[in-house]
Protein backbone atom coordinates (compact mmCIF):
# COMPACT_ATOMS: atom_id res chain seq x y z
CA UNK A 1 0.00 0.00 0.00
CA UNK A 2 3.01 2.66 1.02
CA UNK A 3 4.54 1.44 -2.24
CA UNK A 4 1.35 2.39 -4.35
CA UNK A 5 0.87 5.83 -2.64
CA UNK A 6 4.35 6.73 -3.42
CA UNK A 7 4.32 5.83 -6.60
CA UNK A 8 1.03 7.46 -7.02
CA UNK A 9 2.45 10.83 -5.23
CA UNK A 10 5.27 11.18 -8.02
CA UNK A 11 3.01 10.27 -10.42
CA UNK A 12 0.29 12.82 -9.75
CA UNK A 13 3.43 15.91 -9.54
CA UNK A 14 4.89 14.56 -13.00
CA UNK A 15 1.58 14.84 -14.30
CA UNK A 16 0.78 18.12 -12.60
CA UNK A 17 3.94 19.88 -14.11
CA UNK A 18 3.81 18.24 -17.35
CA UNK A 19 6.36 16.29 -17.71
CA UNK A 20 6.66 13.11 -19.65
CA UNK A 21 6.11 9.76 -18.39
CA UNK A 22 9.35 7.28 -19.26
CA UNK A 23 7.61 3.67 -18.15
CA UNK A 24 5.32 1.73 -20.93
CA UNK A 25 1.84 2.75 -20.74
CA UNK A 26 0.54 -1.02 -19.43
CA UNK A 27 3.33 -0.23 -16.39
CA UNK A 28 1.09 2.56 -14.65
CA UNK A 29 -2.28 0.84 -15.29
CA UNK A 30 -2.00 -1.31 -12.20
CA UNK A 31 -1.27 1.85 -9.82
CA UNK A 32 -4.13 3.52 -11.77
CA UNK A 33 -6.68 1.12 -11.79
CA UNK A 34 -9.23 1.90 -8.94
CA UNK A 35 -9.99 -1.47 -6.70
CA UNK A 36 -13.79 -1.74 -5.78
CA UNK A 37 -14.59 -4.94 -3.80
CA UNK A 38 -16.55 -7.15 -5.26
CA UNK A 39 -17.51 -4.36 -7.61
CA UNK A 40 -18.60 -2.44 -4.40
CA UNK A 41 -21.77 -1.28 -3.75
CA UNK A 42 -23.10 1.67 -1.99
CA UNK A 43 -22.28 0.46 1.55
CA UNK A 44 -18.64 -0.81 0.86
CA UNK A 45 -16.38 -0.64 4.22
CA UNK A 46 -13.43 0.88 4.68
CA UNK A 47 -12.16 -2.89 5.29
CA UNK A 48 -13.44 -3.90 2.17
CA UNK A 49 -11.16 -1.23 0.20
CA UNK A 50 -8.28 -2.05 1.67
CA UNK A 51 -8.52 -5.82 1.23
CA UNK A 52 -9.28 -5.25 -2.49
CA UNK A 53 -6.62 -2.37 -2.63
CA UNK A 54 -4.25 -4.66 -0.88
CA UNK A 55 -4.93 -7.24 -3.36
CA UNK A 56 -3.97 -4.44 -6.17
CA UNK A 57 -0.93 -3.94 -4.38
CA UNK A 58 0.10 -7.75 -4.60
CA UNK A 59 -0.60 -7.41 -8.47
CA UNK A 60 1.42 -4.46 -9.73
CA UNK A 61 4.53 -4.22 -10.80
CA UNK A 62 7.51 -3.53 -8.02
CA UNK A 63 8.84 -0.05 -10.46
CA UNK A 64 7.68 2.74 -12.24
CA UNK A 65 10.22 4.95 -13.84
CA UNK A 66 9.11 8.39 -13.81
CA UNK A 67 11.12 11.66 -14.52
CA UNK A 68 12.64 13.30 -11.36
CA UNK A 69 10.70 16.32 -10.15
CA UNK A 70 11.11 19.27 -7.77
CA UNK A 71 10.23 18.16 -4.11
CA UNK A 72 6.80 19.84 -3.77
CA UNK A 73 4.64 22.30 -3.50
CA UNK A 74 2.05 19.48 -2.49
CA UNK A 75 1.39 18.95 1.15
CA UNK A 76 0.63 15.40 1.75
CA UNK A 77 -1.25 14.21 4.51
CA UNK A 78 -0.01 12.01 7.08
CA UNK A 79 1.50 8.76 7.11
CA UNK A 80 -0.92 6.49 8.65
CA UNK A 81 -3.39 8.85 6.48
CA UNK A 82 -2.09 8.21 3.23
CA UNK A 83 -1.74 4.05 3.41
CA UNK A 84 -5.39 3.75 3.99
CA UNK A 85 -7.23 2.10 1.24
CA UNK A 86 -9.87 5.40 0.79
CA UNK A 87 -6.94 7.91 0.37
CA UNK A 88 -5.36 5.42 -2.40
CA UNK A 89 -8.58 5.59 -4.52
CA UNK A 90 -9.07 8.99 -4.30
CA UNK A 91 -5.65 9.15 -4.94
CA UNK A 92 -6.04 7.60 -8.47
CA UNK A 93 -8.87 9.33 -9.33
CA UNK A 94 -7.07 12.88 -8.66
CA UNK A 95 -3.98 11.11 -11.21
CA UNK A 96 -6.53 9.76 -13.35
CA UNK A 97 -8.42 13.66 -13.78
CA UNK A 98 -5.02 15.68 -13.71
CA UNK A 99 -3.92 13.49 -17.02
CA UNK A 100 -6.78 13.66 -18.73
CA UNK A 101 -6.72 17.55 -17.99
CA UNK A 102 -3.09 17.52 -19.56
CA UNK A 103 -4.61 16.03 -22.46
CA UNK A 104 -7.21 18.55 -23.28
CA UNK A 105 -4.59 21.31 -22.57
CA UNK A 106 -3.12 23.11 -25.42
CA UNK A 107 -0.09 24.31 -23.07
CA UNK A 108 1.64 20.55 -22.86
CA UNK A 109 3.77 19.96 -25.29
CA UNK A 110 3.18 17.39 -27.77
CA UNK A 111 5.27 14.36 -26.76
CA UNK A 112 3.81 14.34 -23.11
CA UNK A 113 0.71 14.79 -24.02
CA UNK A 114 0.56 11.90 -26.19
CA UNK A 115 2.56 9.79 -23.63
CA UNK A 116 -0.97 10.86 -21.32
CA UNK A 117 -3.39 9.61 -23.84
CA UNK A 118 -1.85 6.30 -24.79
CA UNK A 119 -1.89 5.87 -20.89
CA UNK A 120 -5.68 6.43 -20.45
CA UNK A 121 -6.47 4.63 -23.84
CA UNK A 122 -4.81 1.20 -22.28
CA UNK A 123 -6.93 1.91 -18.67
CA UNK A 124 -9.55 1.84 -20.88
CA UNK A 125 -8.89 -0.70 -22.57
CA UNK A 126 -7.70 -3.19 -19.89
CA UNK A 127 -9.19 -2.23 -16.29
CA UNK A 128 -12.99 -1.90 -16.93
CA UNK A 129 -12.39 0.99 -15.48
CA UNK A 130 -15.46 2.59 -16.57
CA UNK A 131 -17.73 -0.27 -14.62
CA UNK A 132 -15.88 0.25 -11.62
CA UNK A 133 -16.63 3.96 -11.67
CA UNK A 134 -20.30 3.47 -11.79
CA UNK A 135 -20.64 1.21 -8.81
CA UNK A 136 -18.06 3.67 -7.17
CA UNK A 137 -20.17 6.99 -7.73
CA UNK A 138 -23.13 5.10 -5.83
CA UNK A 139 -20.96 4.78 -2.76
CA UNK A 140 -22.25 6.50 0.62
CA UNK A 141 -19.37 8.66 0.83
CA UNK A 142 -19.71 11.93 -0.94
CA UNK A 143 -16.65 12.62 -1.73
CA UNK A 144 -15.84 9.42 -3.58
CA UNK A 145 -19.07 9.49 -5.18
CA UNK A 146 -18.04 12.71 -6.25
CA UNK A 147 -14.58 12.21 -7.43
CA UNK A 148 -15.84 8.84 -9.13
CA UNK A 149 -18.46 10.44 -10.87
CA UNK A 150 -16.52 13.39 -12.39
CA UNK A 151 -13.75 10.89 -13.24
CA UNK A 152 -15.86 8.89 -15.24
CA UNK A 153 -17.61 12.01 -17.13
CA UNK A 154 -13.59 13.14 -18.09
CA UNK A 155 -13.21 9.72 -19.65
CA UNK A 156 -16.32 9.43 -21.53
CA UNK A 157 -15.71 13.20 -22.91
CA UNK A 158 -12.42 12.02 -23.58
CA UNK A 159 -13.85 8.57 -25.65
CA UNK A 160 -16.00 11.47 -27.44
CA UNK A 161 -12.96 13.66 -28.39
CA UNK A 162 -11.15 10.26 -29.77
CA UNK A 163 -13.88 9.00 -31.53
CA UNK A 164 -13.52 5.82 -29.36
CA UNK A 165 -16.98 3.93 -28.92
CA UNK A 166 -18.84 5.25 -25.52
CA UNK A 167 -18.57 2.51 -22.32
CA UNK A 168 -21.32 -0.32 -23.29
CA UNK A 169 -21.80 -0.68 -19.40
CA UNK A 170 -22.66 3.09 -18.96
CA UNK A 171 -25.17 3.48 -21.91
CA UNK A 172 -27.07 0.87 -20.57
CA UNK A 173 -26.77 1.92 -16.92
CA UNK A 174 -28.38 5.57 -17.94
CA UNK A 175 -30.61 3.59 -20.22
CA UNK A 176 -31.50 1.25 -17.23
CA UNK A 177 -32.43 3.99 -14.50
CA UNK A 178 -33.89 6.64 -16.99
CA UNK A 179 -36.05 4.39 -18.00
CA UNK A 180 -37.56 2.94 -14.42
CA UNK A 181 -37.74 6.31 -12.77
CA UNK A 182 -39.22 6.99 -10.46
CA UNK A 183 -38.80 3.49 -9.52
CA UNK A 184 -35.39 3.77 -9.78
CA UNK A 185 -33.61 6.50 -7.52
CA UNK A 186 -30.22 6.26 -9.54
CA UNK A 187 -31.09 8.33 -12.32
CA UNK A 188 -29.76 11.58 -10.66
CA UNK A 189 -26.21 9.70 -11.20
CA UNK A 190 -26.77 9.62 -14.75
CA UNK A 191 -28.08 12.68 -15.43
CA UNK A 192 -25.09 14.31 -13.09
CA UNK A 193 -22.57 12.54 -15.42
CA UNK A 194 -24.29 13.56 -18.84
CA UNK A 195 -24.19 17.33 -17.68
CA UNK A 196 -20.27 17.60 -16.94
CA UNK A 197 -20.12 15.88 -20.07
CA UNK A 198 -21.88 18.21 -22.28
CA UNK A 199 -20.32 21.39 -20.27
CA UNK A 200 -17.35 19.50 -21.22
CA UNK A 201 -18.37 19.88 -25.21
CA UNK A 202 -19.50 23.28 -24.64
CA UNK A 203 -16.83 24.57 -23.60
CA UNK A 204 -14.47 23.05 -26.82
CA UNK A 205 -13.26 25.45 -28.77
CA UNK A 206 -12.27 22.48 -31.49
CA UNK A 207 -14.46 22.21 -35.16
CA UNK A 208 -15.92 18.43 -34.02
CA UNK A 209 -19.06 19.46 -31.95
CA UNK A 210 -21.52 18.55 -33.92
CA UNK A 211 -20.12 14.93 -34.39
CA UNK A 212 -18.83 14.51 -30.42
CA UNK A 213 -22.85 15.71 -29.41
CA UNK A 214 -24.43 13.07 -32.25
CA UNK A 215 -22.07 10.30 -30.92
CA UNK A 216 -23.16 11.00 -27.11
CA UNK A 217 -27.35 11.71 -27.79
CA UNK A 218 -27.87 9.07 -30.19
CA UNK A 219 -27.83 6.10 -27.97
CA UNK A 220 -29.76 8.29 -25.27
CA UNK A 221 -32.50 10.47 -27.31
CA UNK A 222 -35.56 8.37 -27.17
CA UNK A 223 -34.65 7.57 -23.13
CA UNK A 224 -34.23 11.00 -22.49
CA UNK A 225 -38.19 12.21 -24.00
CA UNK A 226 -39.62 9.32 -22.13
CA UNK A 227 -37.48 10.81 -18.68
CA UNK A 228 -38.86 14.20 -19.32
CA UNK A 229 -42.48 12.84 -19.62
CA UNK A 230 -41.84 11.00 -16.19
CA UNK A 231 -40.38 13.60 -14.16
CA UNK A 232 -43.06 16.10 -15.41
CA UNK A 233 -46.04 13.78 -15.13
CA UNK A 234 -45.46 13.27 -11.53
CA UNK A 235 -47.90 14.17 -8.60
CA UNK A 236 -45.57 16.14 -5.85
CA UNK A 237 -47.84 16.24 -2.89
CA UNK A 238 -48.05 12.39 -3.19
CA UNK A 239 -44.42 11.75 -3.33
CA UNK A 240 -43.16 10.08 -0.01
CA UNK A 241 -39.86 11.04 -0.63
CA UNK A 242 -40.12 14.45 -1.93
CA UNK A 243 -36.41 15.23 -1.40
CA UNK A 244 -35.66 13.18 -4.37
CA UNK A 245 -37.93 14.35 -6.52
CA UNK A 246 -36.57 18.23 -5.80
CA UNK A 247 -33.01 16.75 -6.44
CA UNK A 248 -33.86 14.78 -10.00
CA UNK A 249 -35.96 18.07 -10.69
CA UNK A 250 -32.86 20.59 -9.95
CA UNK A 251 -30.39 18.01 -11.89
CA UNK A 252 -32.63 17.90 -15.29
CA UNK A 253 -33.35 21.59 -15.30
CA UNK A 254 -29.63 21.90 -15.43
CA UNK A 255 -29.03 19.32 -17.92
CA UNK A 256 -32.02 20.37 -19.70
CA UNK A 257 -30.81 24.02 -20.17
CA UNK A 258 -27.22 21.82 -21.96
CA UNK A 259 -29.32 19.77 -24.35
CA UNK A 260 -31.52 22.69 -25.35
CA UNK A 261 -27.69 24.96 -26.08
CA UNK A 262 -26.11 21.71 -27.69
CA UNK A 263 -29.04 22.22 -30.37
CA UNK A 264 -27.44 25.36 -31.88
CA UNK A 265 -24.76 22.76 -33.27
CA UNK A 266 -26.28 20.69 -35.22
CA UNK A 267 -29.12 21.34 -38.00
CA UNK A 268 -31.23 18.56 -37.35
CA UNK A 269 -31.63 18.51 -33.85
CA UNK A 270 -32.53 15.79 -31.45
CA UNK A 271 -35.68 15.30 -29.99
CA UNK A 272 -33.95 15.67 -26.56
CA UNK A 273 -32.30 19.12 -27.54
CA UNK A 274 -36.01 20.75 -28.53
CA UNK A 275 -38.31 18.50 -25.63
CA UNK A 276 -38.53 21.91 -23.95
CA UNK A 277 -39.37 24.24 -26.64
CA UNK A 278 -42.16 21.07 -27.92
CA UNK A 279 -43.36 19.76 -24.89
CA UNK A 280 -43.57 23.31 -22.54
CA UNK A 281 -47.14 22.95 -21.07
CA UNK A 282 -45.73 19.72 -18.89
CA UNK A 283 -42.59 21.19 -17.60
CA UNK A 284 -44.94 24.74 -16.71
CA UNK A 285 -47.27 22.58 -14.38
CA UNK A 286 -44.73 22.61 -11.91
CA UNK A 287 -45.12 26.22 -11.68
CA UNK A 288 -48.20 25.38 -9.54
CA UNK A 289 -46.57 21.79 -7.88
CA UNK A 290 -46.14 22.95 -3.84
CA UNK A 291 -42.25 22.63 -4.37
CA UNK A 292 -39.78 25.16 -2.91
CA UNK A 293 -39.31 28.24 -4.59
CA UNK A 294 -35.91 28.09 -5.78
CA UNK A 295 -37.05 24.81 -8.01
CA UNK A 296 -39.47 27.19 -9.62
CA UNK A 297 -37.31 29.74 -10.11
CA UNK A 298 -34.79 27.68 -11.91
CA UNK A 299 -37.70 26.43 -13.97
CA UNK A 300 -38.63 30.30 -15.00
CA UNK A 301 -35.08 30.99 -15.87
CA UNK A 302 -34.84 28.36 -18.12
CA UNK A 303 -37.77 29.37 -20.10
CA UNK A 304 -36.43 32.94 -20.17
CA UNK A 305 -33.22 31.61 -21.52
CA UNK A 306 -35.11 28.92 -24.19
CA UNK A 307 -37.21 32.02 -25.42
CA UNK A 308 -34.19 34.37 -25.65
CA UNK A 309 -32.34 32.07 -27.17
CA UNK A 310 -29.36 32.07 -24.47
CA UNK A 311 -28.96 28.81 -23.43
CA UNK A 312 -25.73 27.97 -22.18
CA UNK A 313 -24.25 30.68 -23.25
CA UNK A 314 -21.79 31.63 -20.41
CA UNK A 315 -20.22 28.20 -21.28
CA UNK A 316 -19.63 28.11 -24.88
CA UNK A 317 -16.11 29.64 -26.02
CA UNK A 318 -15.86 28.78 -29.48
CA UNK A 319 -18.14 30.85 -32.17
CA UNK A 320 -21.82 30.00 -31.59
CA UNK A 321 -23.43 29.21 -34.90
CA UNK A 322 -26.35 31.92 -35.64
CA UNK A 323 -29.96 30.68 -36.16
CA UNK A 324 -30.87 29.72 -39.80
CA UNK A 325 -32.83 32.20 -41.58
CA UNK A 326 -36.79 32.76 -40.59
CA UNK A 327 -39.01 29.65 -41.19
CA UNK A 328 -35.71 27.46 -39.62
CA UNK A 329 -37.12 24.99 -36.94
CA UNK A 330 -35.74 27.13 -34.42
CA UNK A 331 -38.46 29.91 -35.31
CA UNK A 332 -41.36 27.16 -34.57
CA UNK A 333 -40.50 25.99 -31.34
CA UNK A 334 -40.24 29.22 -29.75
CA UNK A 335 -43.07 30.08 -30.94
CA UNK A 336 -44.77 26.78 -29.50
CA UNK A 337 -43.06 27.81 -26.27
CA UNK A 338 -44.39 31.72 -26.30
CA UNK A 339 -48.27 29.66 -27.18
CA UNK A 340 -47.75 27.62 -23.97
CA UNK A 341 -46.51 30.76 -21.67
CA UNK A 342 -49.57 32.11 -22.68
CA UNK A 343 -52.36 29.48 -22.50
CA UNK A 344 -50.53 28.98 -19.09
CA UNK A 345 -51.36 32.71 -17.91
CA UNK A 346 -54.99 32.84 -19.50
CA UNK A 347 -55.19 29.29 -17.41
CA UNK A 348 -54.18 31.29 -14.03
CA UNK A 349 -50.94 30.61 -13.84
CA UNK A 350 -49.84 33.98 -12.28
CA UNK A 351 -52.69 33.83 -9.43
CA UNK A 352 -50.64 30.26 -8.79
CA UNK A 353 -46.97 31.77 -8.22
CA UNK A 354 -45.99 33.26 -5.50
CA UNK A 355 -42.97 35.60 -5.03
CA UNK A 356 -42.43 35.93 -2.14
CA UNK A 357 -38.56 36.47 -0.70
CA UNK A 358 -37.51 35.53 2.63
CA UNK A 359 -35.78 37.89 5.15
CA UNK A 360 -32.34 37.83 4.49
CA UNK A 361 -29.08 39.89 3.81
CA UNK A 362 -24.99 39.36 4.23
CA UNK A 363 -24.23 37.77 7.56
CA UNK A 364 -28.12 36.90 8.58
CA UNK A 365 -31.44 38.26 8.58
CA UNK A 366 -31.94 42.22 8.44
CA UNK A 367 -33.76 43.43 11.46
CA UNK A 368 -35.62 46.45 12.49
CA UNK A 369 -34.95 49.07 15.51
CA UNK A 370 -38.03 47.42 16.79
CA UNK A 371 -37.15 43.99 15.91
CA UNK A 372 -39.48 43.94 12.92
CA UNK A 373 -38.16 41.87 9.61
CA UNK A 374 -38.30 43.19 5.91
CA UNK A 375 -39.18 40.97 3.60
CA UNK A 376 -38.16 41.61 0.01
CA UNK A 377 -40.04 40.12 -2.91
CA UNK A 378 -37.93 37.80 -4.89
CA UNK A 379 -36.96 39.88 -8.23
CA UNK A 380 -35.34 37.13 -9.91
CA UNK A 381 -38.68 35.41 -9.94
CA UNK A 382 -40.24 39.17 -10.44
CA UNK A 383 -37.86 39.73 -13.41
CA UNK A 384 -38.14 36.42 -14.99
CA UNK A 385 -41.77 36.30 -15.18
CA UNK A 386 -42.10 39.95 -16.70
CA UNK A 387 -39.54 39.19 -19.47
CA UNK A 388 -41.09 35.45 -20.09
CA UNK A 389 -44.22 37.48 -21.03
CA UNK A 390 -43.56 40.14 -22.91
CA UNK A 391 -41.21 37.89 -25.01
CA UNK A 392 -43.67 35.32 -25.40
CA UNK A 393 -46.03 38.20 -26.71
CA UNK A 394 -43.18 39.66 -28.87
CA UNK A 395 -42.99 36.11 -30.22
CA UNK A 396 -46.51 35.36 -30.36
CA UNK A 397 -46.91 38.89 -32.26
CA UNK A 398 -44.49 38.33 -34.79
CA UNK A 399 -46.95 35.32 -36.38
CA UNK A 400 -50.19 37.35 -36.12
CA UNK A 401 -51.88 39.16 -38.77
CA UNK A 402 -54.93 41.12 -36.89
CA UNK A 403 -54.01 44.18 -35.08
CA UNK A 404 -57.60 43.96 -32.61
CA UNK A 405 -56.34 40.51 -31.86
CA UNK A 406 -53.01 41.65 -30.74
CA UNK A 407 -53.82 44.47 -29.15
CA UNK A 408 -56.96 42.91 -27.08
CA UNK A 409 -53.92 40.14 -26.32
CA UNK A 410 -51.46 42.86 -24.69
CA UNK A 411 -54.46 44.65 -23.20
CA UNK A 412 -55.29 40.91 -21.29
CA UNK A 413 -51.71 39.84 -20.49
CA UNK A 414 -50.43 42.93 -19.09
CA UNK A 415 -53.51 43.13 -17.14
CA UNK A 416 -52.28 39.53 -15.58
CA UNK A 417 -48.95 40.83 -15.58
CA UNK A 418 -49.32 43.79 -13.23
CA UNK A 419 -51.74 42.52 -10.99
CA UNK A 420 -48.99 39.73 -10.43
CA UNK A 421 -46.20 42.69 -9.64
CA UNK A 422 -48.82 45.00 -7.78
CA UNK A 423 -48.65 43.24 -4.33
CA UNK A 424 -44.59 42.75 -4.31
CA UNK A 425 -44.13 46.49 -5.03
CA UNK A 426 -43.85 49.91 -3.09
CA UNK A 427 -47.09 51.39 -2.75
CA UNK A 428 -45.38 55.05 -2.99
CA UNK A 429 -44.95 54.05 -6.87
CA UNK A 430 -47.15 56.38 -8.83
CA UNK A 431 -48.67 53.66 -11.90
CA UNK A 432 -47.61 50.53 -14.06
CA UNK A 433 -45.83 53.06 -15.68
CA UNK A 434 -42.70 52.94 -13.13
CA UNK A 435 -43.45 49.09 -11.99
CA UNK A 436 -41.49 47.53 -14.98
CA UNK A 437 -38.48 49.79 -15.17
CA UNK A 438 -38.57 49.04 -10.85
CA UNK A 439 -38.25 45.40 -11.82
CA UNK A 440 -35.61 45.31 -13.52
CA UNK A 441 -33.58 48.02 -12.34
CA UNK A 442 -30.89 46.31 -10.49
CA UNK A 443 -30.40 43.69 -13.87
CA UNK A 444 -29.01 45.45 -16.88
CA UNK A 445 -29.46 42.78 -19.31
CA UNK A 446 -33.01 41.85 -18.84
CA UNK A 447 -33.97 45.49 -18.66
CA UNK A 448 -32.65 45.54 -22.23
CA UNK A 449 -34.67 42.39 -23.34
CA UNK A 450 -37.57 43.73 -21.65
CA UNK A 451 -37.05 46.85 -23.57
CA UNK A 452 -36.18 45.04 -26.98
CA UNK A 453 -39.23 43.17 -26.45
CA UNK A 454 -41.28 46.35 -25.97
CA UNK A 455 -40.49 48.33 -28.73
CA UNK A 456 -41.16 44.65 -30.99
CA UNK A 457 -44.34 44.94 -29.78
CA UNK A 458 -44.98 48.67 -30.26
CA UNK A 459 -43.03 48.19 -33.83
CA UNK A 460 -45.43 45.15 -34.49
CA UNK A 461 -48.85 46.80 -33.60
CA UNK A 462 -48.06 50.21 -35.35
CA UNK A 463 -46.87 48.96 -38.98
CA UNK A 464 -50.29 46.74 -38.83
CA UNK A 465 -52.11 50.07 -37.45
CA UNK A 466 -50.62 52.37 -40.25
CA UNK A 467 -50.67 49.25 -43.34
CA UNK A 468 -47.71 48.56 -45.38
CA UNK A 469 -45.84 51.42 -46.30
CA UNK A 470 -46.97 52.64 -50.20
CA UNK A 471 -44.84 51.75 -52.97
CA UNK A 472 -43.47 54.17 -55.56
Amino acid sequence: MIASCEVLEQLYKTVLLGATLESDSHDYICHLTPAVAGQGGPSTTSAEWSDACGDQDRRQPSSVRLAPVPTAPVCWTTSSQRSSARETVLLQLTVIQVMLARVFSISIESRSKEKYRDVIKTLLQSAEVDSKLICMFQNSDKLLSHMAAKCLALLLYFQLREKIPLSDSWIAFCQKHLSEYPESDKAVYCLSTLTVVIKEILKDTSSQKTEIIKQLLTPLDTTFEAFYNSVFSQHFERCRDTSKVTNSLMSFLGLLELLTASGVYLQARFACQRVVLLKPSCMLGVMTWPVQAFVKRQLIILIKKCLLCKAGEDLCRGPVPAFLSPGHPADADTLALADAVLRAVDLGLLKKLSARGKPSCFGGDKVQPRGERICAPDYVILRAVSLVLMKSLEVKFQNCTSANEMKAALRRFMSELLAFLRPHLPPSLHGPCEWLPRVFIEQDDDMLEAAKAALGIYVKLTRRKLGPAPTN
